[in-house]
């Protein structure tokens, strides 16, 4: 009876044993497969993670582009910008100071007010009018001038890990008298909630808001309104996780390419509060805008990033499996030039003096 028993208790020692050995494989197994699902989890990351990473998924942001622009200038940038990125806006206006509808300008300010030194006029008028006919249609405000050119795709890319209904202020920042600002040259976006703010709070205090005035400093201005609303405010250099380059540029993107320090004004390296850095590590890959784009240096920007290409040898060409000529095809499709002309250079009619 004494050895039953004992031989019992070591079958179910052993049976325990197994039991507990085929729990922890399984479970080895399942922390195993989780990790393989899941590679971007790093420490500090949370479940959200997992939800950050399906926002592509959703329709694109809803955003509005306000350019601002004089009469003056209908006819050249700003109508550069309506035949180039501003055809990818959810909605294009121009603010101006007097209406032009073939290309959606709309006069916001007095015809005698449309100059540079109203620029802080127009922009208040300007996103006072799209509150008041746009505000529950689109989800991002975009505001900038004439002589700026937008990458859409790369600012759509940005803006889907933000949530529009919180108050949300983006740009290039900067620092002057110890407050903090978006370059308007660069453009800058408000939230949905940032525009309410705006335009139910800050439009018609003089106590928060800086009112209409001459010379107003439209973005330095702009930045005053947005703190006293309580509106957050994204640096676009590390609104990308792992990407912490610049993706407003204040200036003409050649002014980077350089490495002279004389192509960086001082006055951007003292207001900047990242590092500005020339050459080709100036930048984000995901740059969104670039200020001082003359017409011609729009459709440069439109060219080389929509149209040029670079040619792949490992896709296969469009046009299917192309053959090397042969002699015959050569002759066929570019015959030999006529040389009738030079095949005795001393006889040669005409020609160069110093040929």
């Amino acid at each position: 009876m004494t050895a039953k028993m004992k031989l019992r208790s070591q079958l179910h020692l052993l049976t325990g044993f197994m039991a507990g050995f085929v729990l922890a494989f399984v479970l080895l197994l399942y922390v195993y497969d989780v990790s393989r699902v899941t590679p971007c989890w790093s420490s500090t990351s949370t479940m959200t993670t997992a939800t950050t990473a399906r926002i592509e998924d959703g329709p694109p942001p809803r955003i509005l582009c306000m350019v601002l622009t004089c009469p003056e200038n209908v006819q050249s940038l700003a109508r550069s910008v309506y035949e180039t990125w501003g055809q990818r806006c959810s909605r294009l206006i121009f603010a101006s100071s007097e209406d032009y509808e073939p290309l959606g300008v709309v006069g916001v300010v007095e015809p005698t007010g449309g100059g540079y030194e109203d620029l802080w006029n127009k922009t208040r008028e300007g996103f006072r009018h799209v509150w008041e006919h746009y505000a529950g249609d689109y989800d991002w405000f975009l505001k900038a001038d004439d002589d700026t050119y937008v990458v859409m795709e790369n600012l759509q890319h940005l803006l889907r890990g933000f949530d529009p209904n919180t108050p949300v202020f983006f740009g290039y920042k900067m620092s002057r008298y110890n407050v903090s600002y978006m370059s308007g040259g660069a453009s800058y976006i408000l939230s949905r909630e940032a525009l309410h703010r705006f335009a139910t709070q800050a439009y018609e205090s003089e106590v928060i808001c800086p009112q209409p005035k001459k010379m107003g400093i439209e973005d330095f201005y702009m930045g005053i309104c947005m703190q006293n609303v309580g509106v957050h405010f994204v640096d676009s250099t590390h609104a990308l996780d792992g990407d912490t380059k610049p993706k407003f540029m204040p200036l003409d993107l050649e002014n980077y390419m350089s490495d002279a320090n004389y192509t960086i004004p001082e006055w951007l390296r003292l207001m900047s509060l990242s590092r500005v850095e020339t050459g080709l590590a100036c930048c984000s890959n995901y740059s969104v805008a670039f200020h001082y784009a003359s017409r011609e240096r729009m459709f440069l920007y439109e060219f080389l990033i929509y149209h040029l290409k670079v040619f792949d040898p490992n896709q296969i060409s469009e046009r299917g499996h192309r053959s090397r000529l042969t002699l015959s095809d050569l002759t066929r499709r570019f015959p030999l030039e006529d040389n009738s002309n030079i095949k005795d250079l001393l006889q040669m009619s005409e020609k160069p003096d110093n040929f």
